[in-house]
């Protein structure tokens, strides 16, 4: 069946929405700033450990807690391939967390994890860190800045698909709005369908990582139901600055501070000067960094938390 028969068409993509180092290495600067010679750190979320490792070198010890067992298994062989003692992984819910009162001197939320947590058990995760710092410790979040992901000029795909194995697929219809609120209806695309054979006719967006990409899709009349299986509703919360600063403020953080970071890259994609100018990506990121920590402001597509537990036990 041929594409117009189908009546998809895909959404480019811009390298930007896909290519998240530049990013990265913005927010590792800021995290070597922030977190410093912090004795004892837990990394909330930490997925195949690259932050814990990474600061490995100038902390006491670390502990990752994640609820993907495969995350935490990659961050494992990764820890003992760089033999890095000083930091471990284990199997934890981010709204109970399995540590006492007090126990660390840094937590770090990063990665647009709370946007993960069901709706509704946020406030339980900032509880819990609030619970596991020491009086005066410092909690680290990082996370999609919706203020600017809502009011980005690329249009909005209709239908988005997922690749979960070599041949599967999963369809994910999208709805947001101005509040951070995001609802997926979830489906499997079904095999020998017409919709599975244009997928896999597709160029996919290629990450410079090897991360995982989405296809996006503008749906001009609606797929047939027969070609996809529901298999459930997903619902998001994101945040934009003003938001996630009361939600630290009414765990009872003091000292709060949230600025944006990652600009640069978009300035320079959309001046047409990405390929000449990736060079030249760390001394740009360090800069980037270096302003956004010294001014504590800064304007981009992520926000960047830093906040102080006071004493209310």
């Amino acid at each position: 069946m041929s594409d117009q028969a189908l009546n998809l068409s895909v959404v480019p993509q811009e390298p930007c929405d896909i290519d998240f180092a530049w990013y990265d290495e913005i927010r590792d600067h800021l995290l070597r700033r922030t977190v410093g010679q912090a004795g004892q750190v837990l990394d909330v979320g930490c997925g195949p450990g690259n932050v814990l490792l990474m600061l490995s070198a100038q902390i006491g010890a670390g502990i990752g807690i994640d609820i993907s067992d495969d995350d935490l298994r990659r961050a494992e062989c990764e820890r003992q391939r760089r033999k890095v003692a000083n930091v471990t992984f284990r199997h934890a819910d981010a709204t109970a967390l399995p540590f006492p009162d007090g126990r660390f001197d840094v937590v770090l939320l990063l990665g647009d994890v709370l946007a993960y947590v069901e709706p509704g058990k946020h406030e339980a995760v900032i509880a819990e860190l609030n619970r596991v710092l020491e009086d005066g410790g410092t909690a680290v979040h990082e996370s999609m800045n919706w203020d600017w992901e809502y009011s980005w000029p690329y249009p909005a795909a209709d239908i988005a698909f997922e690749r979960p194995g070599k041949d599967t697929f999963t369809a994910h219809r999208v709805q947001r709005d101005a509040s951070g609120s995001e609802t997926s209806q979830d489906y499997e695309v079904l095999p020998g369908t017409p919709l599975h054979q244009w997928i896999l006719d597709q160029e996919w967006p290629a990450s410079p990582q090897q991360a995982s990409t989405r296809l996006e899709a503008r749906e001009h009349a609606p797929i047939p139901e027969a070609w996809l299986k529901p298999c459930g509703e997903s619902r998001y919360k994101h945040y934009c600055m003003g938001d996630l600063d009361q939600l630290y403020k009414r765990a009872g953080f003091r000292h709060v501070e949230v600025w944006s970071y990652g600009q640069t890259y978009d300035l320079v994609n959309k001046a047409g000067l990405l390929a000449q100018l990736v060079p030249l990506q760390s001394q740009l990121a360090e800069a980037e960094a270096e302003l956004a920590f010294t001014l504590r402001m800064g304007c981009g597509p992520w926000l960047f938390l830093v906040a102080e537990r006071g004493d209310s036990r």
